[in-house]
C-alpha cells in the first residue's frame, strides 16, 4: 500500500535525495520547497519511479503565518501522513528578521518543525506518523536563551545555531513525552552534505565552507541511510538522535533538561500563535 510522504525542503539536498530513495518503493509525495521550477523537477522525477506520485507547494516558511498556510494547503492534500520529513535548514552570518519580528534561522531551523508537527498532529496519528528531522549534534555551550531568543541583542551565527539545535532536540523529546510512541519523532545527523544551507554565510567561514566543504562531504546515500531506516522499520522509538552517519543501530537519547524543554514548548505556542 502506498504510504503518504511529506517531505519539507525537497528539492534538493537530503531532501530529494530521502524523496527519490522512497519514490522507488512506489509512495505518494508531498514536497515543499522554495524554488518552482526545481519543484517541477522533483515531482517529474519522482513520477517516473514505480509509480509514485507528487505534489509541489511552494512557500518560503519565512513567516509564522506562510508556515500556517504551509499546513493547510496540506491538510487539503491529504488526511493522513506516514512520513514527515523535515530537511529544511539556514546558516546566517547577520541575523535576519522574518515580518513577525523572529530571527529567521530560529524561525526556519527550529520553529517551522515545531508548527508543523503541532499544526499536522491529527494527520500524523492518522498515518503511520513518523517524524524524521534532519539535524546535528548539540553544540557545546549551547543554550535556550530566553532572555532573547530572537539574537536580537549580540547576534553570532555559531550562538544562533547552537540554540536552534538545542531547540529541536527539546522539541524532539518534548513530542515524544507528551505523544508517547505514535507519532515517532526522532533527529538523525548527516553530515556534511552539499545542499545549499550557506547561501547567507559570509567572510572567512564562507571561504573555509568553499575550501573544505569538498573535502569533507558526504555522499546522499550515505546521508539518508538512517532516514531510510526510520521510515521503512517495522518497530520504531521515539525521541531519539541518531548521531552517526549511515549507522542507525547507534541512536542515543540525549540528556536535556525536562523543564528548560517544557518552558520552551509553551514560548513556541505563544511565538507561532497556537
Amino acid at each position: 500500500m502506498k504510504r503518504t510522504i511529506l517531505v519539507i525542503g525537497g528539492t534538493g539536498g537530503i531532501g530529494k535525495a530521502a524523496a527519490l530513495a522512497l519514490a522507488k518503493q512506489g509512495n505518494d509525495f508531498i514536497i515543499q520547497g522554495r524554488d518552482t521550477e526545481k519543484g517541477k523537477s522533483i515531482v517529474a522525477e519522482i513520477s517516473k519511479l514505480n509509480g509514485s506520485t507528487a505534489t509541489f507547494i511552494a512557500t518560503d516558511m519565512h513567516s509564522v503565518e506562510s508556515i500556517k498556510d504551509l499546513a493547510a494547503e496540506i491538510k487539503k492534500l491529504t488526511t493522513k501522513i506516514d512520513i514527515a520529513i523535515y530537511s529544511s535548514g539556514t546558516l546566517n552570518s547577520a541575523r535576519k528578521e522574518s515580518k513577525d519580528g523572529l530571527d529567521e534561522g530560529f524561525l526556519v531551523n527550529y520553529l517551522n518543525k515545531f508548527m508543523l508537527d503541532t499544526l499536522l498532529l491529527e494527520e500524523l496519528k492518522r498515518g503511520e506518523g513518523r517524524v524524521i528531522i534532519v539535524g546535528a549534534p548539540l553544540m557545546k555551550n549551547a543554550a535556550i536563551n530566553f532572555d532573547d531568543l530572537q539574537g536580537k541583542n549580540n547576534y553570532a551565527l555559531f550562538k544562533a545555531m547552537g540554540q536552534a539545535m538545542l531547540a529541536v532536540h527539546m522539541h524532539v523529546q518534548e513530542f515524544a513525552r507528551r505523544n508517547g510512541a505514535h507519532p515517532s519523532i526522532n533527529v538523525i545527523n548527516p553530515g556534511v552534505v552539499k545542499s545549499g544551507i550557506d547561501r547567507n554565510v559570509t567572510g572567512p567561514l564562507k571561504i573555509m565552507l568553499r575550501m573544505f566543504g569538498p573535502l569533507i562531504s558526504n555522499s546522499s546515500e550515505k546521508a539518508v541511510v538512517n532516514i531510510m531506516e526510520l521510515a521503512t522499520t517495522k518497530n520504531i522509538e521515539s525521541g531519539y538522535f541518531y548521531p552517526k552517519l549511515a549507522k542507525p543501530e547507534a541512536k542515543t537519547k540525549v540528556s536535556l533538561d525536562a523543564a528548560t524543554a517544557a518552558k520552551l514548548w509553551d514560548e513556541s505556542l505563544k511565538l507561532a500563535k497556537l
